[in-house]
């Protein structure tokens, strides 16, 4: 694979490829994709189970480093639920299915200057919405010659 080539993750995701990509890496978002495939079907009936309409988590990166920011789950009425002891999986688990899965789509998300994004998890109508912004700096040069 050349770095204009991508693979297609995730439905309409690209994993981009790039000449500094190993074969173990490659294989190892692979693996990771495939992990929160098979996982996260179970995560949303243990949610559904406990009365969870959404969940909305946030995540923010920059200076080699990110984090998720903010999980909130919420019932059809709009308040705010407390999974605690209601459902099997950890949100320590689930933050992991969602670190992976932003690693798969954004490798680096957490480096340079970074980049935030958040996932709307729809339950009832199994729609998951991710979206990711990069940040970047960039400068304008202007030159004078002369008066």
């Amino acid at each position: 694979m050349t770095d204009s080539e991508t693979k297609e993750i995730d439905g309409a995701v690209p994993m981009r490829s790039s000449s500094t990509s190993s074969p173990s890496l490659q294989q190892y978002h692979l693996d990771r994709l495939a992990n929160v495939r098979h996982r996260l079907p179970a995560v949303a009936r243990q949610l559904k189970d406990a009365a969870v309409a959404t969940v909305h988590i946030f995540y923010d990166g920059c200076g080699d480093s990110g984090q998720i920011e903010t999980i909130e789950y919420t019932g059809a009425n709009g308040k705010a639920i407390d999974i605690a002891g209601r459902v099997a999986i950890t949100e320590s688990e689930l933050l992991d299915l969602f670190y992976d899965l932003i690693e798969v789509r954004h490798a680096g998300w957490e480096n340079n200057d970074g980049a935030f994004g958040e996932f709307d998890w729809d339950l009832a109508t199994d729609c998951l919405k991710h979206s990711h912004s990069d940040r970047f700096t960039d400068y304008e040069i202007t030159e004078h010659d002369g008066i």
